[in-house]
């Protein structure tokens, strides 16, 4: 039994957000329902994968009858996303369906039991923080994009997340391109707050020793989640986010919307035997330009694996890409250049999905030869690099 009443804007909103949570792709029915739990004056809106992700949101809603359902996670955002601006009626009885009233809408929804569905279990014991809302979108957005899509390369399709001596650091990489970045979180910086009383009253005897222990933790965490997380982060916000890291899982509280993953087990590339050392030529472009140009290029590049010829000729920084069947562009932006001319191949996308992830005016493009990997910097932005492989020059 279940029957509450909510606002449809509120409603809405969770169930298309919790909704990410469902991969559709579960043996088990009931996994690729939303669940549905009336409690006091709150429904709590789950979903999961029972893998890589958990998301959860909490309602205020008039409850008149307390109880949980679940309903098919696809239709039942579908339906709340076409309801009209009024006051939402969520019911359920023992027959498992749930009925949605809307003004002149009404709808009933096959369910399944609210007993058969599997959550998460809730984070333990483990290192407790909270960063900022808006620098920790910039982080994510900075470098999880360069996580790999390959299913098969499973710590791939992580990033590394690493929390040492005040600083937050993610990691992510496909092979083909690497992007890291850092931010400060704690006390001392202004970044945020680690919970170290309450790490140092759980750890007893140990205190401090253990305290620090737990504040160098590095974990391998869903780029999926991460991604998911990013679209709930506000880059203006003011708020704060709590993140909660355990031996086997990852869990982030932004108040009434909580995004939990198991982490990736397994042993992370060694990241940094692949970042250069030194450069010996350095070329600097406005962002923007470099971006726009990138872009027109792009339409003839991606008919051969997007490759374009990046040549410095005096203040000139060229943008080339020819298809013998297809045709050539020709781009150029206004650069600085310190060393010699630079000629070199790169993925035109890898190049855009860096520049659409910065918020600077300028980007570094630090190089050493043709077949040496290159490292894009943000102009003023010493925590954060990407280190991009080459393309042959044809």
């Amino acid at each position: 039994m279940l029957k509450v009443t909510g606002a449809r804007g509120a409603l809405c909103e969770a169930l298309q957000i919790v909704s990410r949570g469902v991969s559709g792709r579960s043996t088990q029915p009931v996994q690729n329902n939303i669940y549905l739990e009336a409690r006091g004056e709150t429904l709590r809106v789950v979903a999961t994968d029972l893998e890589y992700i958990s998301i959860e949101a909490q309602v205020d809603v008039s409850v008149s009858e307390e109880g949980a359902v679940t309903a098919p996670a696809r239709l039942l955002a579908e339906v709340s996303k076409s309801l009209p601006a009024e006051d939402v009626t969520l019911g359920a009885d023992d027959s498992q369906a749930l009925t949605v009233e809307c003004g002149k809408s009404n709808y009933t929804i096959r369910g399944l039991s609210a007993a058969d569905f599997q959550m998460f279990p809730p984070a333990g014991e483990g290192l407790r923080v909270s960063v900022p809302q808006a620098q920790l979108a910039r982080l994510l957005r900075q470098t999880v994009f360069a996580a790999s899509n390959d299913a098969v390369r499973t710590i791939l399709c992580g990033a590394l997340v690493s929390f040492s001596e005040g600083t937050l650091q993610v990691v992510a990489t496909d092979t083909f391109r690497l992007a890291r970045g850092r931010m400060e979180w704690g006390d001392g910086n202004g970044g945020g707050t680690a919970k170290a009383g309450a790490v140092q009253a759980r750890a007893g005897t140990a205190g401090a020793v253990q305290a620090r222990a737990l504040q160098c933790r590095t974990a391998i965490v869903s780029a999926r989640a991460l991604n998911e997380l990013l679209r709930l982060l506000g880059p203006e916000e003011e708020g704060m986010v709590g993140v909660t890291v355990t031996d086997n899982q990852a869990e982030f509280d932004l108040g009434n919307i909580k995004v939990a993953t198991r982490l990736i087990e397994g042993q992370y590339p060694n990241y940094e035997s692949v970042i250069p050392n030194f450069h010996e030529k350095r070329v600097t472009v406005a962002c923007a330009e470099l971006e726009a140009s990138l872009r027109r290029a792009l339409i003839v590049a991606r008919e051969d694996a997007y490759r374009v010829v990046l040549r410095t000729e005096g203040d000139t920084l060229q943008i080339s890409a020819e298809i013998q069947d297809v045709g050539k562009v020709a781009e150029e932006v206004a650069c600085r250049l310190v060393g010699e001319p630079v000629e070199m191949a790169f993925s035109c996308r890898y190049l855009l999905d860096v520049l659409e992830a910065l918020d600077t005016e300028e980007v570094n493009l630090d190089v050493s030869g043709p077949l040496n990997p290159g490292m894009v910097r943000a102009e003023g932005d010493g925590e954060f690099l990407y280190v991009v492989m080459p393309m042959q020059i044809m």
